[in-house]
């Protein structure tokens, strides 16, 4: 058991500290502020990178995006997707990534004031830059080109960082959902 009493499961000859995972996957929900979404259409595979922000309980990411790109008209068709996110620069490796599967929503109507704000007021703190990119309600009802996006995860994979540094084999480690709610 990890010293500080915290969790730990046996992975192969690794014990894994759970509270470690829980805490990098976080971080990285936290900080990465782009995901890049896999979806699957008529047309084949796609893959499309979003600028997001993260909701609480449960775990979600939230994004917009033009109404008729790929990635949106693959949606509406298959509402599975998957994606990755990453950092760079940290400490150690330098880098720490995951892999996450969910369902993904399109925002409607009624949730739709909540989310626009939290959008904005998430992704752009401050005030005067809020203001410079802040996209009218408008552009997201009826006819326009855009739709907030909701994607509820139902799996997430960390980068096996101590397998790699020991072995530089590249795995993961499943992370359970429920253990990454705000």
């Amino acid at each position: 058991m990890p010293a500080d009493g915290a969790a730990a499961t046996v992975k192969g000859d690794q014990m894994v500290d759970q509270a470690r995972l829980i805490e990098r996957s976080k971080f990285l929900l936290e900080n990465a502020r782009f995901v890049t979404l896999a979806t699957q259409g008529e047309t084949g595979p796609w893959a499309s990178t979003v600028n997001y922000v993260l909701l609480g309980s449960p775990v979600r990411l939230l994004w917009y995006s033009l109404r008729e790109a790929r990635h949106s008209l693959n949606l509406a068709a298959d509402p599975r997707a998957s994606g990755s996110l990453y950092l760079t620069g940290l400490p150690g490796l330098g880098l720490d990534g995951a892999q996450v599967t969910g369902i993904v929503r399109e925002v409607g109507p009624d949730a739709l004031p909540e989310h626009h704000r939290l959008y904005y007021e998430l992704n752009f703190p401050d005030e005067t830059v809020r203001q410079e990119w802040l996209l009218p309600i408008t552009e997201f009802t009826g006819d326009g080109p855009r739709r907030f996006y909701v994607l509820e995860i139902d799996q997430w994979w960390l980068m096996d960082l101590d397998r790699w540094l020991e072995d530089k084999q590249d795995h993961r480690i499943e992370v359970p959902v429920g253990k990454l709610d705000a």
